[in-house]
């Protein structure tokens, strides 16, 4: 396949250069992209800043530090993060074309790292040819394929039904819904890199994804039964950067240590209920930083949908 440099089919601009911390959050806002790998690249959602254009939807955000080369296609007008840059195609290209090209960018990833970051070369990067995008993307069409997705969703898992009156779900504080346990500290505990045998089960500890949550493993026997949680148990990372407010569903028996709470349901509550809370509660991570930890009464006023059947029998998931 043809390559080029990547300034040749693209306008490469450095983006607004703005502060999240600095900016005000707004529901209805304009979306911050900053440097993740996640939800598109998209963090929060800002009031608009009378004297700062955002950068136009249609163009291509990518990282060039942090979660370096994450590209993503931007469907709305948006700011932009430190070290992000925007491209704007330099002639007229499908949204396929460009979701091609953010794959393309992404893919060279393994070149970089937090202390080589992509900001001098990101010009100079090797992509196939506009004629070999269209090529290869010919046929295949974005609207199709989430026409498709949606007319195979199937909602009956989550026992309900979806409305088309645009009435919002009512909100309650996590407080109503769960009672909050602290984990357990880590001082004076024997932990081992390996399962000894049955006794020992995961320390959990904060983690942006499941897979890595095991800190170590505890023997059990060490530990009171209040400090033990059964598989299926509904809980919250607290604390780290890049870790806290992720929630999860335990497919195990674990302790958690002191930077996780578990929440334990008030009323009885399915595997699929906890699941639909663990991710609610995720999606308030913007919420919170690293010097604004969700534990505490910050944690119990995360504000959740009322319980699936207890007082909304048709919770509108759509618009919630």
């Amino acid at each position: 396949m043809i390559t080029c440099a990547l300034a040749e089919i693209f306008d490469i601009k450095y983006g607004v250069n703005l502060e999240l911390n600095a900016l005000e959050v707004c529901k209805d806002g304009v979306n911050f992209v900053a440097r993740t790998s996640r939800n598109n690249g998209v963090t929060a959602r800002v009031r608009k800043i009378p004297y700062v254009t955002p950068i136009p939807a249609g163009t291509i955000s990518v990282a060039c530090g942090g979660s370096v080369m994450e590209s993503f296609l931007q469907s709305s007008p948006y700011y932009s993060g430190r070290d992000l840059f925007f491209l704007t195609p330099k002639t007229e290209m499908s949204d396929e074309v460009k979701l091609f090209y953010c794959h393309c960018i992404r893919m060279n990833k393994f070149k970089y790292s937090y202390g080589r970051q992509a900001n001098v070369t990101l010009p100079s990067l090797e992509v196939p040819v506009l004629s070999a995008a269209e090529d290869f993307v010919k046929g295949f069409s974005i609207t199709k394929l989430q026409s498709s997705m949606i007319g195979n969703l199937d909602l009956s898992w989550l026992n309900i039904e979806v409305s088309n009156k645009g009435e919002k779900c009512g909100l309650v504080p996590l407080s109503e819904l769960f009672h909050t346990r602290n984990g357990v500290a880590s001082s004076g505990i024997k932990r081992l890199h390996y399962k000894k045998n049955d006794n020992w089960i995961p320390y959990i500890r904060p983690s942006y994804k499941q897979s890595t949550s095991i800190d170590a493993y505890v023997n059990k026997n060490m530990f009171t039964q209040d400090e033990i949680f059964p598989k299926g148990t509904l809980y919250v990372s607290t604390d780290g950067q890049g870790s806290h407010t992720f929630s999860y569903v335990s497919v195990c028996e674990f302790v958690p240590n002191s930077n996780v709470t578990v929440l334990i349901p008030k009323e009885p509550m399915t595997l699929k209920e906890k699941l639909f809370y663990s991710m609610c509660i995720t999606h308030n991570r913007f919420k919170f930083s690293y010097g604004r930890k969700p534990k505490g009464f910050r944690l119990e006023n995360v504000l959740l949908p009322d319980k699936m059947g207890k007082t909304f029998d048709k919770p509108d998931l759509l618009n919630w």
